[in-house]
């Protein structure tokens, strides 16, 4: 016997008729704007995809929206159960940009059309839950033959639609199977990986604000559930996240209004207490209460720090910061340095110093001022360089060189002074001379005297640097009680190559040196896998180099070529020929006469008497 909704789908595919209360309202207004639109479900739907140049663009326009979507997809991934699944990121447009999808999946109708660079809105591709999310701003599920093109009937999917801090759609991530029963739980799962990508960007956009984040239960508070608005100095709303709006529904949340019109009590006593690490009790003008406390952004705990109005910051401050807001001018987006950089900051928080390793050029003099920065940036960072130590000048005038300072009356020299506590940096460590290493040694006992609470007056964080392999620190002896002082946390630093943020080191690198230069996806590319370019140093030279002989627009891999050299690349194989040594070899071959030719893809063609398009298939842009 035909069920009611069996009835409403034979009676659309007939005659594009149906009983619309006979299938949920979403749906049913769905499919009646697509028979509006002259859309038949039984035909096959168009195939529609971007250019290769505009998916590139979109990715570019939403690159940091889609860092954070990607590990929200490879969680989902390995969250949800079974195979036979797909997991996609797409635009505000319904252009797929980024998908993850299963080998199952992939054979399947809808696995060959949900491609990057597809386009999944109603008016092309009819009911479908990432064009009806896109439509509603809401997650949607349409399961099996509520699709409107009756082909995509054996596919069960779900969207929940990203949102970013000023309220506009920004993108969605989709969820497709063709195993029904575990799309319930898949829902749930979507929908929260949604909330922590417009959480962290919310929090990206306000920065520099105050952020609090309050919940009527108390155990809420660590949830991504949590609702957040944001202050400025003054005490005016800058933004809140959905969930706000969710909770003081009935109240004006428009036309920038201060704190003290959507909360009962003054905006600065409340600071006073919320900035001590305190989880204070608030209510709205409905007399609703709420649990809150402050999320700490970098520039905005600066702003605490610096402000009269607000009481001396207590250790719980620094416990709370992260590594995800530093300041612009410095790139650490690498996860699992960003995380060393976390461990490391809490590890002198506790009076342990910490040792920076990493191979020449990468960044370890950057990483020990960023660790002073995130610490006690009003203090001295004061730098040994090892190599140089004498024993008169440790053990009779103590002259370190200081960070240049805005101060005009701040010296370029001067002497370390015990009592005042600071940042004492050992650069080059490794190199230091054995004689000197018992007075080293006396100083750093004087300088980690016992705590008697973190990062007091007075006190010192101690930050030493190494290069990966050096036998010189495992001698005996004084040298051996000197490495004692200094063991506390190791933070390796990571191959400049191996970074997963090196696409962002490049754009700031090349903004600094020049704002009418960029480089395309491809040419940054070809910088990673320079056998010329191994730190941050020849990095910059290469970027250097680049500008200076290239004109002002987008530099491109054959640009990079041409001007750095090919002797420089190292030429492997295309993914589509990697692993089948025929193809190997015809691949490495095209490369190889490619980046002869300086790019020029017609000349390559005729030295190998081939047609250009075989040469376009493997070239490296």
């Amino acid at each position: 016997m035909e069920t009611t909704f069996e009835k409403a789908r034979n009676a659309l595919e007939l005659n594009g008729k149906f009983a619309h209360g006979a299938i949920p309202a979403p749906i049913a207004d769905s499919w009646r704007r697509c028979v509006n639109i002259g859309l038949d479900p039984l035909s096959k739907p168009e195939e529609c995809v971007v250019s290769h140049t505009d998916l590139h663009q979109r990715r570019d326009k939403l690159d940091l929206v889609m860092r954070l979507v990607r590990p929200e997809l490879e969680l989902l991934s390995a969250q949800i159960a079974g195979p036979n699944f797909l997991l996609a990121f797409a635009d505000s447009d319904g252009v797929v940009l980024d998908r993850i999808i299963d080998e199952e999946f992939r054979t399947s109708v809808c696995g060959q059309s949900i491609v990057p660079g597809s386009i999944w809105n109603e008016s092309i591709r009819g009911t479908n839950a990432l064009g009806l999310a896109l439509y509603t701003g809401q997650p949607c599920n349409v399961t099996g033959r509520e699709h409107f093109f009756s082909r995509e009937g054996s596919v069960s999917c779900l969207s929940a639609p990203i949102f970013d801090s000023s309220g506009h759609l920004i993108g969605l991530i989709d969820a497709s199977s063709e195993v029904t029963v575990r799309q319930y739980h898949t829902l749930a799962l979507v929908n929260l990986a949604a909330q922590n990508v417009e959480n962290r960007l919310f929090v990206d956009d306000h920065r520099s604000d105050h952020i609090i984040q309050f919940h009527p239960r108390q155990e809420y508070l660590q949830t991504q559930n949590v609702a957040m608005i944001a202050f400025n100095q003054e005490g005016y709303i800058t933004g809140a996240n959905r969930h706000t709006g969710e909770l003081l529904t009935g109240l004006r949340l428009t036309s920038t209004p201060k704190f003290e019109d959507v909360f009962m009590g003054q905006f600065f006593p409340l600071m006073e207490r919320i900035c001590k690490g305190e989880v204070v009790q608030i209510k709205d003008w409905l007399h609703s209460g709420y649990f809150a406390r402050l999320r700490l952004t970098h520039s905005a705990s600066s702003k605490l720090i610096n402000s009269k109005v607000f009481l001396p910051v207590d250790p719980i401050y620094h416990q709370q910061l992260t590594t995800e807001d530093f300041d612009d001018g410095r790139v650490f987006k690498d996860e699992a340095l960003r995380h060393n950089l976390r461990l490391a900051k809490k590890s002198a928080l506790q009076g342990l110093p910490v040792m920076i390793a990493g191979g020449p050029g990468t960044g370890k003099n950057t990483i020990a001022e960023e660790i002073h920065d995130q610490l006690h940036p009003k203090k001295s960072f004061i730098i040994l360089d090892c190599a140089t130590l004498t024993v008169d000048s440790v053990e009779s005038q103590l002259i370190a060189q200081l960070r240049p300072s805005t101060s005009s009356n701040t010296s370029m020299e001067d002497k370390i002074d015990l009592n005042k506590g600071g940042t004492l940096y050992l650069d080059r460590v490794d190199l230091l001379s054995i004689d000197i290493v018992p007075i080293l040694t006396t100083l750093l006992n004087r300088c980690t005297h016992r705590r008697t609470q973190l990062l007091g007056d007075g006190e010192w964080v101690i930050l030493s640097s190494r290069l990966y392999a050096n036998a010189k620190n495992t001698a005996k002896g004084p040298f051996q009680q000197l490495e004692n002082r200094l063991a506390g946390f190791s933070l390796f630093l990571p191959k400049l190559r191996n970074r997963s943020d090196f696409r962002h080191l490049c754009s700031s690198m090349l903004a600094v040196i020049s704002s009418q230069h960029s480089l395309s996806n491809n040419a940054i590319e070809a910088l990673r896998t320079s056998a010329a370019i191994d730190n941050l140093s020849d990095l910059d030279w290469s970027l250097r180099t680049l500008v200076s002989q290239h004109h002002e627009g987008m530099i491109k891999t054959e640009s990079i070529v041409r001007i750095l050299g090919q002797h420089e690349f190292e030429i492997s194989a295309c993914t589509r020929c990697k692993g089948y040594m025929a193809k190997e070899i015809q691949c490495l071959e095209i490369r190889k006469t490619v980046l002869e030719c300086s790019g020029n893809i017609a000349l390559a063609a005729r030295q190998l008497g081939v047609a250009r398009n075989t040469v376009k298939a493997h070239h490296i842009d």
